[in-house]
């Protein structure tokens, strides 16, 4: 069953803001063509990788914005790469790749179509969506088909080209053309747009009540978010911090520079999120508090994002190690074992990759000295870790095969036969059975670890120590695994604490 631990759970309310947040659902955009009215007012420019969850929620807010006031001309752009051949590229793909295209002939040239092309394919996100999309926009897909293959990568170069003039190289908004950094919030967002506009084109709101998120309870408390190379910050999370506090700004550091090693130096995992430890900081974020959602830091309530990747920047490093941590129970974490495991013996791995295979759960100490355990999926799950660590300690070479032989039916209570087809039998399984008490102490330790790191979702990987990734997608975008077996999970799937 689940842990009982209120430490390992995110409060309802925080949990349902950043998912709500960071799921993807492609919203309806404004089109640039119908904004001849805004010539004479305020320019928003928001820039996307067209799968990008974060990217679409600024532009759900460039929406809304758009329609409260209709002066302000809003512009869509989508964001890919260019690979070492000079061909675009995408971190999810071709199927971005060709989104991306399409959306940037749609703009080009059928501008008049754009907005019915995109809100049509916000409401049809699967793969030949966009087929939908075109139709109902009143356009053949194969037209817009024959005039992406002809002149998409051209248009796009286009795109790419002013996205680079305009200092963007991920999700953002300009507003004016200069980089807009208030945050993924609504009002926010509005009035500096507003405020852009001549006074006559302006639009006028009711002010919000005094509360602790920086009015008559005084400012803002200060927000830093520190990061490193390859490591990005999430701006659907950032919106979040932006609902409990008005008028918070985030402050931007990087792990290596002067000042976060002046002002935090026992920092050891990014991306970190640190809000000054204010009364008024205290009073919003009690519930989250007491669950131990923050580490407390001198001065500083510290949320280490670990939902999708980031980097154990204090780790001592360890070459070549790929530690999976997971849930045995766990499906996801089952797929990812075997693709991995597959993909190891097919040798698709960096040559030298050593795989080490840990557990998630909770375990406690009785003053007589006996364990008990607590994982997601119940007693079942964490006597079946047992196994697993004992065979892994005792018979090393066994191991990788009894879990392909196990993962096979995962839930079944008959591991005997498991590890009967994968030559522990007789003697072997025996010894299995003999070693279970000593298999607990290696399962509180294993649980240890994963809690010492704060990993509570399978699969989880640590990569040499240091990068740190949830889910398939994750590491596929590591170098040297970009060969794991795409049936595996992605990103987003997995089972957590």
């Amino acid at each position: 069953m689940p842990s009982k631990s209120p430490k390992k759970f995110l409060p309802v309310l925080f949990l349902f803001l950043l998912i709500n947040l960071s799921t993807y659902q492609l919203p309806c955009l404004c089109s640039a063509a119908d904004a001849k009215a805004g010539k004479a007012g305020a320019k928003l420019e928001v820039f996307f990788e067209s799968m990008d969850s974060a990217g679409w929620q600024w532009f759900f807010l460039g929406d809304a914005v758009k329609k409260r006031l209709p002066a302000v001309e809003f512009k869509v752009y989508p964001l890919l790469a260019k690979n070492a051949g000079g061909g675009w590229e995408a971190k999810r793909g071709e199927a971005e790749v060709a989104e991306s295209l399409r959306m940037a002939v749609m703009a080009k040239v059928y501008p008049d179509k754009l907005f019915a092309y995109l809100n049509a394919r916000s409401l049809s996100p699967w793969a030949d969506g966009w087929r939908d999309a075109a139709i109902f926009a009143g356009l053949a897909p194969e037209e817009l088909e024959k005039k992406v293959s002809a002149d998409g990568r051209k248009i796009f170069g286009g795109v790419y080209e002013y996205s680079r003039a305009s200092g963007v190289t991920g999700a953002a908004a300009l507003i004016n053309g200069k980089p807009y950094d208030g945050g993924a919030r609504l009002l926010t967002l509005f009035e500096a747009v507003n405020n852009e506009l001549p006074k006559e084109k302006r639009a006028f709101l009711p002010q919000p009540p005094p509360g602790p998120g920086g009015t008559a309870a005084g400012p803002a408390p200060k927000f830093r978010v520190v990061l490193s190379s390859g490591v990005e910050k999430n701006d659907a999370l950032i919106g979040v911090f932006g609902r409990y506090f008005g008028s918070i700004k985030a402050v931007t550091l990087d792990y290596d520079s002067p000042e976060r090693v002046k002002e935090f130096p026992e920092l050891d995992f990014v991306p970190a999120y640190l809000l000054e430890d204010t009364p008024a900081a205290r009073t919003k974020l009690q519930s989250e508090l007491k669950a131990g959602i923050f580490v407390e830091r001198k001065g500083w309530l510290v949320y280490y994002d670990k939902q999708r990747k980031g980097l154990y920047a204090a780790n001592k490093p360890e070459p070549g190690v790929l530690k999976l941590f997971v849930m045995a129970q766990c499906p996801f974490g089952v797929l990812a074992e075997n693709a991995v495991i597959e993909a190891m013996n097919k040798k698709l791995l960096p040559a030298g990759t050593k795989l080490d295979i840990h557990y998630i759960g909770d375990a406690d100490k009785t003053p007589e000295g006996k364990y008990t355990f607590r994982s997601l999926h119940g007693t079942p799950e964490w006597e079946e870790s047992v196994r697993q660590l004992v065979i892994a300690g005792k018979f090393p070479d066994k191991f990788f095969p009894y879990l392909l032989e196990r993962n096979k039916d995962y839930t079944s209570t008959r591991w005997e036969e498991a590890a009967a087809r994968a030559g522990l039998d007789g003697a072997a399984g025996s010894a299995v059975t003999a070693a279970f008490e000593e298999g607990k102490a290696l399962l509180a330790e294993d649980f240890k670890l994963a809690g010492s790191l704060g990993i509570t979702t399978s699969p989880s990987f640590l990569w040499e120590g240091r990068s740190f990734m949830v889910g398939m997608g994750e590491l596929a975008k590591v170098p040297g695994f970009e060969h794991v077996s795409s049936s595996a999970p992605a990103s987003g799937a997995a089972c957590a604490k």
